[in-house]
């Protein structure tokens, strides 16, 4: 499925096993391009968030036309039989921060609970072709597949995420899937996500990376979560994702 002059771009990656031959710089998102197995490769660093996801999903298409794009990264886990390390691969993703509030007047404050998905909260797919193959890596991870949820937000309410999964079925959550789906879906550019789980906060464990059960985290648990607790799950999703580069490449 793969034409020689077209690269492969692989999203969120900070280092990968490929042979850079230059570096550029568009609108504020970096891009290295060079080489893997002998095939154009570029790796796009999107930056966190669905807006920079969007800008950065678009820069690339726009200016490389790629014949496939891969995201990858981390999530945190929405069920407790996925641990820190596995990896989810989206089959699909949906949108989980597009809600329609109940209505409440001055000082009776709110209950997320009454909330209601919108109807910007639909399901996108991968490329089914893609799939597939994701399917023939070998059995050294621990692989689930399902859907990814996402949206600009980290959940760490135990209850909130059992509502959301309860909702939407999903096995994780990131703050990007869902966009690279739905803009490769809009410029018919087939894609696939994958996700490291770097915390669950479900099992509520240490070992799952869970924040709920650090009880000093105060003012510091974004750092400890997108910094210092990322690095492991984050060299697992990039290994996962060479070795899907190379599944791509010999067949």
């Amino acid at each position: 499925m793969l034409e020689k002059d077209r690269p492969i771009i692989i999203q969120g990656a900070m280092s990968m096993e490929i042979e850079v031959e230059k570096e550029e710089n568009i609108n504020g998102f970096k891009f290295y391009i060079g080489k893997f197995e002998n095939h154009p490769i570029i790796i796009s660093e999107t930056q966190i968030g669905i807006i920079n996801v969007s800008m950065a999903t678009c820069i690339a298409i726009q200016n490389y036309n790629p014949k496939l794009i891969i995201n990858q990264g981390i999530a945190g886990a929405h069920v407790s039989y996925i641990h820190r390390n596995d990896i989810v691969v989206g089959e699909k993703s949906v949108n989980i921060n597009s809600f329609i509030t109940g209505i409440k007047s001055k000082n009776e404050g709110t209950n997320p609970f009454d909330w209601q998905f919108d109807n910007r909260s639909f399901e996108v797919q991968c490329n089914t072709e893609l799939l597939e193959k994701a399917k023939k890596i070998n059995n050294e991870y621990n692989i689930f597949y399902g859907i990814i949820g996402s949206g600009d937000i980290f959940n760490r309410e135990v209850d909130r995420i059992a509502w959301i999964q309860g909702k939407k079925n999903t096995l994780c959550e990131d703050n990007e899937t869902i966009a690279v789906y739905t803009i490769c879906e809009k410029f018919k550019v087939p894609c696939i996500g994958f996700r490291a789980i770097t915390n669950n906060e479900v099992t509520q464990k240490e070992s799952d990376g869970s924040t709920i059960s650090r009880k000093n985290l105060a003012s510091n648990a974004n750092k400890i979560i997108t910094k210092e607790h990322d690095l492991s799950p984050a060299i697992v999703s990039q290994k996962f994702t060479i070795d899907f580069a190379k599944e791509l490449l010999l067949t």
